[in-house]
């Protein structure tokens, strides 16, 4: 796309992932300019999520704020190519560090203030894709559910044994099966109703997620761009992956840890905050529960107001 087609709002955009085509969306503020510099900020979604989503909304409300923001699919999600529903952290940690190379290619992004914003999950991949790159000057995360592999051998009565015989086993047949065969194994992510959360002893993540991405759900989070599906295989990296083992890598790093004093999350998130080594503010948004922060218009503009005062400085 050459310069003079971009518009303020929403551009749809591709950009080149190790070798896999990646879909974004662009958001450019108001009266946007292609001569001048803005401060630039890329998202890194949740797991599963895509760029229609909450991603989405808070790239459009920083635009709204004068920079420009980019959301994309990660590599096998929603428009993007790749190993089709595989979730791995360091994949997505890759898609958001050559979204940046992208991002620099553009002559109106200002190469001295690229910001990185994660939410749920993919706090964690925005944490370790920040620690290790440094053309990415700040990190904000919101709503971080960031001890996924902690809780799942919690729930597996604390034995790393368990999750290597329960989890990670599943894992590998299911990549034994794509080395083979070509074919993915898919399991759903959100339950259907509460029965079937009942049903499967859904973790209390899975069961928010339900209040956002179900068809039915309030938070509207469901779209034709977003499966209920997560391949196995995600497993491997899932119950391996841990933000703090990077945290101590912040040091000249600036960060800002905002989370809701109801959510599920919020032991995670304050360790997180707790680790990193570095400048860092925390916001404890009264009232809202970790998926409040996706959608709810009181909580989400008091996270995106905060955020535009975290990066203005």
């Amino acid at each position: 796309m050459n310069t003079s087609e971009f518009k303020t709002g929403k551009n749809k955009v591709t950009f080149m992932s190790d070798g896999s085509k990646v879909s974004a969306l662009l958001f450019l503020p108001q009266n946007f300019d292609s001569t001048k510099k803005y401060t630039t900020v890329i998202t890194t979604p949740p797991a599963t999520g895509v760029k229609e989503q909450v991603v989405g909304l808070y790239a459009e409300e920083l635009s709204k704020k004068g920079y420009v923001a980019l959301a994309y699919d990660p590599r096998g999600w929603g428009e993007s190519e790749g190993i089709p529903f595989y979730l791995n952290p360091w994949n997505m940690a890759d898609d958001t560090k050559n979204g940046v190379s992208y991002l620099l290619t553009l002559p109106f992004v200002d190469k001295d203030y690229v910001h990185n914003l994660g939410i749920c999950m993919g706090s964690g991949f925005a944490g370790f894709a920040t620690a290790t790159d440094a053309r990415i000057k700040s990190l904000a995360v919101v709503s971080p559910y960031v001890d996924a592999r902690e809780s799942y051998q919690k729930a597996l009565g604390g034995s790393s044994a368990a999750v290597r015989k329960y989890m990670l086993s599943q894992g590998g047949k299911a990549r034994q099966h794509y080395y083979e065969t070509g074919e993915v194994v898919t399991i759903p992510v959100v339950p259907a109703n509460e029965q079937q959360a009942d049903e499967t002893k859904a973790p209390p993540v899975a069961r928010g997620m339900m209040e956002y991405y179900n068809p039915d759900s309030p938070g509207g989070g469901y779209c034709d761009n977003w499966n209920n599906k997560l391949n196995a295989m995600s497993i491997e990296g899932m119950a391996s992956f841990q933000v703090f083992n990077y945290c101590d890598l912040y040091e000249d790093i600036p960060a800002l840890v905002i989370y809701g004093d109801k959510a599920i999350t919020k032991d995670g998130a304050q360790k997180m905050y707790d680790m990193l080594n570095g400048s860092k503010e925390l916001m404890i948004v009264e009232g809202a529960g970790h998926f409040d922060l996706y959608w709810k218009p009181e909580f989400v503009s008091q996270a995106v107001n905060r955020i535009d005062e975290f990066l203005s400085k």
